[in-house]
C-alpha cells in the first residue's frame, strides 16, 4: 500500500483499507438514509423520525455490552461483528415498510456502530503505542473525512442519473462495502499483548489469587476516568456546531444567504483532510491532557467570535466566519486523536474494552441533549446559543483539567514496586516490544503528578 503519510503500524494496509472502504459505502448512503423511508414507505416524516429515535435509543446501551465483549473475545472479533451488524441492519431497510421494522433496522446499524467504537479504538492500541497512537487515530479521521465526502459526492452522482432508483444501488453498495471491510479486518493478525479470556488467568491473578479478575466495578470506581468521561461529554457539545447549531443560527439569526452553512460545512472537512495528520504531528510533543483543556478553550473563543460577528454586515459576516470555524476545526483537530488515545492507553489492558465503550458513551449521551438544547437557545437568539455552548466548553476545560492529569498511562511500565517480579513485560505494558515501535515517547506518555488534550 502506498504510504501516503499514513502511520508506519503493522498491517496498515488491510487496516487503513478497511475504514476506507467502510466509510466510502456509508457515505454513498447516508445523504439518502433518512429519505429511504420515505421513498418505500407511506409512513410521514414524523413516524419515520420516532421510530429511528426508538431504534437509536434502544441501542445506546449495547454501548457497554461492546466493552464486555471485547475484553472477553477480542476487539478483532467485535470489530469484524460490527460491520455484519451493520450489513444485516442496512439489509433490512428494504423489508422495513411499518414502524416496528424502521425501528429494528435502525436499532442494528446503531447497534453495529456502537460495536465499531468500542473495539476500533482497542486494536488500534493493540498495534501502535506512545504517540503512534494519536497518528493512527488523527489518520482514521483524515480517511473518514476524505471518503465520507466522496462517497456523498458519488452518491449525488448516482442520483442524478437513477433519481428515486438510486436510493436502492446505494444501499446495496453500503451492504457490500461492510461486508467487504468485515473480510478484510478478519485478516489482520493481531499481537498477543493483551490477556487472554477465561479459563485462564492473568499473571497478576495467578499471584494474587484471592483478588478477583478486573470488571465493571474497576472502570465504574475510577473516579479519574469517569469523571473525565463527564467532561469530556461535555466538551462534544461544540462539536454539534457545523452541522446542529450553525445552519439555522447563520440563517434564521444572522440572515445569512442558505448556502452559508454548506459551505462552512465544506471548510471543516476539507481542513480536516488536509491537516488533521500534519497538526497531529505538530503537537506530538503537548501533552495529550494539556491538549484537550487546550481545546475547550478554543470552543469558547469560537462561540464568542459566533456572537460578535452578529454585529457586523451579512457580507463581512460571511468573511470573518472563515477563520471562525477554522479555529474550531483547529479545536477538533488537536483533541481527538489525543482523547482517543489518552483513553486507550491509560485503560489496562484485561478491560480496556470496557473503559472505552464508556468513553464512547460520551458522543451518544450528548447526542440526546444536543438537539433539545439548540433547539431552545436558537428561539431566544444568539446571545443564549453562544452563552450555552460556549459556557458549557468552559465547564468542560475546567473539569477535565481537574480530571485527565489524575489519569496514569498504562502503555508504559512505571515504577517497580519493592519485591515485584522483572524482566518479561506484563500483559497491561508491553515494554520493549511497544517501545520499539515509538523509540521516543513525549512527556505526556509518562505519569505525571500534577493537574496541569478535531
Amino acid at each position: 500500500m502506498i504510504s501516503l503519510g499514513l502511520p508506519r503500524i503493522p498491517q496498515r494496509g488491510r487496516i487503513f483499507s478497511s475504514v476506507f472502504i467502510d466509510t466510502f459505502g456509508w457515505g454513498l448512503f447516508a445523504p439518502l438514509a433518512f429519505l429511504y423511508f420515505s421513498y418505500n414507505t407511506g409512513l410521514s416524516f414524523s413516524a419515520i423520525g420516532s421510530a429511528v429515535s426508538a431504534g437509536t435509543l434502544a441501542a445506546l446501551p449495547t454501548a457497554l455490552l461492546a466493552g464486555w465483549l471485547v475484553d472477553r473475545f477480542s476487539p478483532k472479533a467485535v470489530l469484524v461483528s460490527s460491520n455484519l451488524v451493520t450489513a444485516l441492519g442496512y439489509g433490512l431497510y428494504p423489508f422495513a415498510s411499518e414502524w416496528t421494522l424502521i425501528a429494528v433496522a435502525t436499532f442494528l446499524v446503531m447497534a453495529g456502530d456502537r460495536l465499531y467504537w468500542a473495539s476500533w479504538p482497542v486494536i488500534v492500541v493493540d498495534l501502535a503505542s506512545g504517540r503512534k497512537l494519536d497518528a493512527t487515530y488523527a489518520a482514521v479521521g483524515t480517511i473518514k473525512n476524505f471518503t465520507v465526502a466522496t462517497g456523498a459526492l458519488a452518491s449525488s452522482g448516482l442520483t442524478v442519473v437513477f433519481g428515486h432508483g438510486a436510493a436502492d444501488l446505494v444501499l446495496a453498495l453500503n451492504v457490500v462495502t461492510s461486508l467487504v471491510a468485515a473480510v478484510l479486518l478478519a485478516g489482520v493478525r493481531i499481537p498477543a499483548t493483551r490477556p487472554g479470556p477465561e479459563p485462564g488467568a492473568t499473571e497478576e491473578e495467578q499471584e494474587n489469587p484471592g483478588r478477583p479478575a478486573p470488571g465493571w466495578r474497576d472502570a465504574f470506581t475510577d473516579h479519574a476516568f469517569t469523571g473525565f468521561c463527564f467532561f469530556f461529554m461535555l466538551l462534544t457539545f461544540a462539536w454539534a456546531l457545523p452541522s446542529t447549531i450553525l445552519p439555522a443560527y447563520a440563517v434564521e439569526i444572522m440572515e445569512l444567504p442558505d448556502w452559508t452553512p454548506a459551505l462552512f460545512l465544506g471548510i471543516n472537512s476539507v481542513a480536516i483532510m488536509l491537516a488533521q495528520m500534519p497538526v497531529t504531528a505538530r503537537v506530538s510533543h503537548v501533552p495529550r491532557q494539556r491538549l484537550i483543556v487546550r481545546s475547550g478553550l478554543i470552543f469558547v473563543v469560537v462561540f464568542t467570535g459566533l456572537y460578535l460577528v452578529t454585529k457586523v454586515p451579512a457580507t463581512t459576516a460571511i468573511v470573518v466566519l472563515v477563520p471562525v470555524m477554522l479555529t474550531f476545526t483547529l479545536g477538533e483537530m488537536i483533541s481527538l486523536p489525543a482523547a482517543n488515545a489518552l483513553v486507550a492507553s491509560s485503560a489496562p489492558a484485561a478491560i480496556r474494552g470496557r473503559y472505552m465503550s464508556l468513553f464512547q458513551l460520551s458522543w451518544a449521551v450528548s447526542g440526546l441533549f444536543i438537539p433539545l438544547l439548540a433547539g431552545f437557545v436558537l428561539d431566544r437568539g444568539a446571545l443564549w446559543v453562544c452563552a450555552a455552548f460556549g459556557g458549557i466548553a468552559l465547564l468542560a476545560a475546567i473539569g477535565i483539567q481537574a480530571t485527565a492529569y489524575r489519569i496514569a498511562p498504562a502503555d508504559r511500565p512505571g515504577p517497580t514496586p519493592r519485591g515485584a517480579k522483572t524482566g518479561a513485560p506484563g500483559p497491561d505494558h508491553p515494554s520493549d516490544e511497544a517501545a520499539s515501535l515509538d523509540p521516543e515517547p513525549s512527556e505526556s506518555t509518562r505519569p505525571v503528578s500534577t493537574k496541569d488534550v478535531t
